[in-house]
């Protein structure tokens, strides 16, 4: 099945500051244009957009109904982040941790990633479209994620707890832990390229 995305329209915002970023709880502000790495840790923010800038730091904050355009960053920090109906396009990230965190209804398009750590998230209706990534780490709790013309270098899926998940979007050229792929969808083609690690996984010699 398919990820289920809610769509939104955000309204009319205000400009947002740095020191805004400071509150609790933040709603119906754009954040745009800023030198320096924005931080939320911890912070609820609602109703809000974030462009073109770098936010380097969202451990334990909550987005709902959030756009960030342009607005990745070398190192992302989100361990703990709830994410809840938010869009992220043409951003890239050198790393993103999302470990521990919580994701649904979030969809990624045209995002870059060196590494991406879903380790012991737990994630829910979330959709790559066109995104590229190194390696992305699936080890979490994982249910209705799908991929549209997407590539990876490497998928890590130990540990992985995946339901309704959609792999045929993604072409990748390895994976580590493929027993942590049960309950994928994935193509011929793409079975064909595990066959040498599913192989070896059940302890079956291939012939020359």
């Amino acid at each position: 099945m398919a990820p289920k995305i809610r769509r939104f329209t955000l309204p009319e915002l205000a400009p947002g500051y740095r020191g805004d970023l400071g509150d609790d709880y933040v709603e119906l502000l754009h954040f745009r244009d800023f030198d320096e790495p924005l931080a939320a840790d911890g912070a609820r923010l609602e109703e809000c957009r974030f462009s073109s800038v770098q936010i380097e730091a969202l451990r334990n904050a909550r987005l709902i109904q959030c756009e960030l355009d342009q607005s990745g960053a070398p190192a992302l920090q989100a361990a703990g982040a709830f994410l809840n109906d938010v869009r992220v396009t043409h951003s890239r990230f050198g790393s993103a941790d999302f470990a521990e965190a919580q994701l649904d209804g979030v969809v990624f398009e045209n995002c870059k990633f060196g590494w991406l750590n879903l380790r012991g998230a737990t994630v829910r209706d979330v959709l790559f479209v066109n995104c590229q990534f190194e390696e992305i780490d699936l080890g979490g709790q994982i249910q209705r994620l799908g991929f549209v013309d997407s590539r990876a270098g490497q998928i890590t899926a130990a540990g992985a707890q995946l339901r309704e998940v959609d792999l045929q979007g993604l072409d990748f050229a390895q994976v580590e832990g493929v027993d942590g792929l049960r309950g994928a969808r994935i193509s011929a083609l793409q079975l064909s390229l595990l066959a040498e690690a599913m192989a070896s996984h059940l302890g079956i010699k291939l012939g020359s």
